[in-house]
Parts: structure tokens; C-alpha cells; sequence
């Protein structure tokens, strides 16, 4: 906060941003352990499970997907897995390779 009291809020440049029609790459973040199996039910991302410091596990995946519509469908996968989401990052575009 400032001193009037505001939050103040960051800014940072978007270098390349996604689209809604277009692919992008994302890293997403859960708590809990997702076998690397799960990765095609999941657009094919690539899944890392991860040991915490505080014992409990996290799985971050990340890949190429290929509009928001796919992206809305690897989120709901994870919901239905009952896997909270701690974070998505999109990493920048991509131009289909």
C-alpha cells in the first residue's frame, strides 16, 4: 500500500500475448500428484510431480495448447480430478511451430 492508503499495482511488459483463438504456452501449477500417464487426457502437457519442503505433493505441467477453449478443458480436467489449481502462467505464444 501507499500512503493514501491504495495498493499499488505492478506493471510489467507482455513481450507476446495469447489470443483466444490462438496457442500460447502454459505452465500450470496444482497440489497433488498427477502420474506423467494423465498427459494425454491433459493436451498433452508435460507433467512434473514435485515433493514440497512440507511433505505434501504439487505437479506442474506444462505445454503447447492450442486456443482458451483447450485451456478452459485442461482446467475443468483438473477439477473433475478434484486437483486444486495453485497457479497459470502463460509463457508466450506460439506460432504453431
Amino acid at each position: 500500500m501507499n500512503q493514501e492508503g491504495a495498493t499499488a499495482v505492478m506493471t510489467h511488459k507482455i513481450v507476446d500475448y495469447p489470443t483466444m483463438s490462438g496457442p500460447a504456452i502454459y505452465r500450470i501449477r496444482v497440489r497433488g500428484r498427477l502420474d506423467a500417464d494423465m498427459s494425454e487426457r491433459l493436451e498433452g502437457m508435460r507433467i512434473e510431480s514435485l515433493a514440497r519442503g512440507d511433505g505434501k505433493a504439487e505437479s506442474v505441467l506444462e505445454g503447447r495448447i492450442l486456443d482458451q477453449a483447450a485451456l478452459a478443458g485442461v482446467l475443468n480436467k483438473l477439477y473433475e480430478l478434484h486437483l486444486p489449481v495453485m497457479a497459470v502462467d502463460c509463457l508466450g505464444g506460439s506460432d504453431g511451430e
